[in-house]
């Protein structure tokens, strides 16, 4: 199996994209009753990548380049980030205490990368250049909420991505995007899973006074054999019929110490036609912290989950028999912006962990860790222009010892409108 033809990620942040509540980089125009905005950002980087594989053999799913092994090697490319370029229409319009409006969101990237074939993937994953990951309609009111429609940024996970500080530039490339593509990973698979852009119908609460929360009736999402010894939807002979389920929890406040704290489930079940697999059920929490006090900025991030995979929600989720693999990650992150020129200095750790299923042998080659450390600089050389300058180093473990090593360095800008 062509393993590469996985994983590619965005997100959304910072705003450099717009949202359900219209943030963009000016203000709304008037177009009669409606009020209209675009708004996005277009970035780019150099991107040098060391690959160091391990003459033992792969690290299947590892996430650092080299863990396909086949030998050392390195890769450069003039690639997008973490955060693919962005193209965001948004229009709303209030009526009778009901306000109402569309987003639609084009995400185009600089490299397309390798013609890679393989099982189709559902969701913001596919290896190319252009996505349309947000299309959805919404309508709320101040007294009760908000409901949405469409597709967008997944519950879980969702505040993860958002707080991580590769979002403005590179992280992890992996042999998954080391060719080009959408996007890299950052931290994707190296501390948190993936949110993704789901078909979905989600209720947001109102916000008192810092609490809210949000639940989601999500699409049904498939089995993924990213490693070459899981079962994907096909193999598992898994069943659509069945929905997932999203929720979140928050409380925000503002002032000198200012901060956030949340927690979130996602839950699917997962039907099999095969009458010699069983059922199983996909189900993960998570729980994080961001607090801010002077220029530094503190993230601490913890989740874990039965059956949710690694990655990639439901990616190598159940063994070569059916059953389902527990797993584990977190990540810890701090950054000072130094006064007068609003330079961003941070440190990132995080690692994402899976547990052998029980049909797996104790030599599996199947990863077992994946974990990076990244140093970045992000300097705001106007209001609207950021130069990244970034130092990522990633090592991917199996559970037999196989271990691979990715070192790269990238240097870019991003530019928000």
């Amino acid at each position: 199996m062509n393993i590469r033809n996985g994983l590619v990620a965005s997100a959304s942040a910072l705003g450099l994209m717009l949202t359900s509540q219209g943030a963009g980089a000016f203000d709304m125009m008037e177009v009669g009753e409606w009020k209209v905005e675009f708004s996005g950002n277009v970035n780019g980087f150099l991107s040098d990548v060391s690959c160091e594989s391990d003459p033992a053999g792969p690290v299947l799913s590892g996430l650092a380049c080299g863990s396909l092994s086949g030998g050392d090697y390195d890769d450069n490319n003039v690639r997008t980030g973490l955060l693919p370029s962005w193209f965001g229409f948004h229009a709303e319009r209030t009526e009778e205490n009901t306000k109402y409006g569309i987003t639609i969101g084009f995400q185009p990237g600089i490299d397309s990368g390798a013609d890679l074939t393989g099982a189709p993937i559902d969701g913001g994953l596919g290896l190319n250049s252009t996505n349309f990951r947000q299309v959805f309609l919404e309508f709320s009111g101040t007294d009760w909420g908000g409901i949405k429609i469409g597709r967008d940024l997944g519950l879980f996970g969702s505040d993860a991505i958002l707080s991580d500080m590769t979002l403005s530039g590179v992280g992890t490339v992996s042999d998954l995007t080391q060719g080009g593509g959408n996007t890299s990973l950052g931290r994707i698979g190296v501390g948190y899973l993936y949110a993704d852009w789901k078909g979905q119908v989600q209720y947001s609460s109102p916000n008192w006074s810092g609490f809210s929360f949000n639940v989601a009736v999500v699409d049904p999402w498939g089995l993924v054999n990213l490693s070459g010894v899981s079962l994907d939807a096909g193999s598992f002979s898994q069943e659509g019929s069945t929905y997932g389920l999203e929720g979140k929890v928050a409380y925000a406040w503002e002032g000198d110490f200012s901060g956030k704290v949340w927690a979130s489930f996602i839950s699917q079940e997962l039907k099999s036609t095969n009458p010699a697999l069983n059922d199983e059920d996909a189900l993960g929490f998570d729980v994080g912290a961001k607090v801010g006090f002077g220029g530094f900025e503190l993230v601490g991030y913890y989740y874990t989950g039965e059956g949710i995979g690694s990655a990639g929600f439901l990616f190598d989720a159940v063994d070569a028999a059916g059953n389902t693999r527990d797993s584990d990650g977190m990540y810890v992150q701090g950054t000072y912006k130094i006064p007068g020129p609003g330079t961003k200095i941070g440190v990132s750790w995080g690692e994402s962990n899976l547990d052998r299923g029980s049909a797996d042998p104790a030599g599996t080659s199947l990863f077992e860790t994946n974990e990076s450390i990244v140093f970045g600089i992000y300097h705001p050389l106007t209001s609207a222009l950021q130069l990244v300058l970034e130092y990522t180093q990633t090592e991917a473990t199996a559970h037999n010892g196989n271990e691979a090593e990715e070192k790269a360095i990238a240097v870019g800008a991003i530019l928000s409108y």
